[in-house]
């Protein structure tokens, strides 16, 4: 299953301070360096999920199945939004960081189906729900979608004006919902992989842009990260 994750808000350049560590951000200064990673990135990527969009449609046509239409979408809109971000201001540099935010976006993609059980239509109409919220979320974004924590602006509008993290929270619901459908050992392992690296993400994100004054007035105002009044 391919979704499209991405890193939710970074607006002005946050300024690194004194003792600031290397590894929550960094201001780029270097425009050909940054031209290139910018480009070498963006290249590697929409050929990644332009495969995947183009298999998303191929599974779509054969089936006749709703979520492989959303899938399809996601893949697609990602795509756009990922070719339209806005240039990072501050970026983080951890090796670390990076990994876990490249490993949350690509895990999806190892569930596998496996027949279904008789939970199968409640995870499919679940992860439906999900894919519906992904959508919702990246469209929020706008220019300020990444891969990994960077300052691009910060959004507070859609569903990030209910909580901080909707991307990574309906992410998860999605693939809860495969999950439920495609019951396994190995499916089930995945999901709960999938929750740890995007806390991780999250507080790695987090970190960063509590550089930036205009986040923390918005993280005082929307208090939960993935689900309203809970978390």
């Amino acid at each position: 299953m391919a979704l499209a994750s991405a890193i939710t808000p970074p607006t002005q350049c946050c300024k690194p301070g004194p003792g600031r560590s290397p590894e929550r951000g960094v201001v780029i200064r270097n425009n050909t360096f940054a031209s290139a990673l910018r480009i070498g990135s963006t290249a590697i990527l929409v050929l990644a999920y332009g495969l995947m969009a183009y298999a998303c449609y191929r599974k779509f046509t054969d089936s006749g199945s709703i979520n492989m239409l959303g899938l399809f979408a996601i893949n697609t809109v990602f795509i756009a939004m990922f070719i339209m971000r806005r240039d990072a201001t501050s970026i983080s540099t951890s090796p670390g960081v990076w990994l876990i935010a490249f490993g949350g976006t690509l895990l999806p993609l190892l569930m596998r189906p496996n027949g279904g059980g008789p939970f199968t239509p409640v995870g499919n109409a679940i992860q439906l729900v999900g894919i519906l919220g992904i959508l919702a979320s990246i469209l929020s974004l706008r220019r300020s979608f990444g891969i990994v924590p960077a300052n691009r602006g910060i959004r507070t509008q859609g569903l990030y004006n209910l909580v901080r993290h909707p991307l990574y929270a309906t992410e998860l619901l999605a693939l809860m919902g495969s999950a439920i459908a495609n019951p396994s050992v190995w499916n089930v392992s995945l999901w709960f992989c999938d929750l740890a690296l995007q806390l991780a993400r999250a507080f790695a994100e987090e970190r960063l842009l509590s550089e930036d004054p205009s986040y923390l007035q918005y993280r005082s105002r929307v208090k939960y990260r993935l689900i309203p009044r809970i978390i």
